[in-house]
């Protein structure tokens, strides 16, 4: 099944406080986050887990550090041969994969001709800050986008006990979930690539608007698909904070990584 990738770059990093957007961090073995993504992508192809067709990537809307990481993608498309698009992202994460939606669909081809079954295309949405995910993950999400779903995510178990709670002084507890049934979800999250932008349309027009939406799979949700769960990859844990990228650093210096090798 032909399959485009949209990684979201366009995040300020704040949480990280390593004063560039997370997209440009640079990792302990001198490459950047974006770079290391783009590689697990490739890596992913190069396995034979996906048929990549390209892959757009949605990059802050500054001038200044949108050139840094198209001059990422430049040097990525121009060692692997592989089609990169740049888009210009917008305020919340929602409205950046729209902008990048739009950037697929020129890439993938007009509805409805796009290759695959019934004219179906893949997309899989991938977050820039989960450089480290194994090839057997994104196999696991076009595999059953393949079997007919519209819409997929990658998930691994919750370990911690969670709780509710509330107050506007000291919170209480109101409540504990039961773990059995959480999962945290990851990314590529796939999706039937018509499905989502009808998806994203409805959204945009809902009342929770663009800020509703902290991943792609709620759409989906809110117009009405199943969402299938595959099995993610504790390697695919997203760097958010500074242990985050210690535990980043630690996985390239002990070659525990998956995406160790820039050709």
């Amino acid at each position: 099944m032909r399959t485009t990738v949209l990684i979201v770059a366009a995040g300020s990093g704040s949480r990280l406080q390593a004063g560039v957007p997370k997209a440009l961090v640079t990792l302990s073995d001198g490459h950047t986050m974006l770079e290391h993504c783009l590689d697990s992508v490739v890596a992913a192809r190069d396995a034979g887990a996906i048929d990549l067709h390209a892959i757009a990537v949605v990059v802050p809307g500054d001038p200044d550090t949108a050139t840094s990481l198209e001059t990422v993608c430049h040097a990525f498309a121009a060692r692997t041969a592989v089609t990169v698009q740049t888009v210009p992202g917008g305020a919340e994460r929602a409205d950046s994969v729209r902008a990048g939606l739009a950037a697929v669909r020129t890439l993938a081809g007009s509805a409805g001709s796009a290759g695959g079954p019934f004219g179906r295309h893949a997309l899989l949405v991938h977050d820039a800050a989960r450089p480290f995910v194994p090839p057997a993950v994104f196999g696991a999400v076009v595999t059953a986008l393949e079997s007919g779903t519209a819409a997929v995510v990658p998930a691994v178990e919750v370990v911690d006990t969670i709780k509710t709670v509330a107050g506007a002084g000291p919170e209480e507890v109101t409540g504990t979930l039961q773990r059995t049934q959480l999962r945290a979800v990851q990314t590529p999250q796939g999706f039937d690539l018509t499905s989502l932008e009808a998806a994203h349309r409805l959204a945009e027009e809902g009342a929770g608007g663009a800020a509703a939406l902290t991943d792609d799979a709620m759409a989906m949700e809110a117009a009405g698909h199943r969402v299938s769960v595959v099995t993610g990859d504790p390697l695919g844990f997203k760097i958010t904070t500074q242990l985050d990228l210690m535990l980043a650093n630690a996985l390239l210096a002990s070659g525990t990584s998956t995406n160790l090798e820039h050709h």
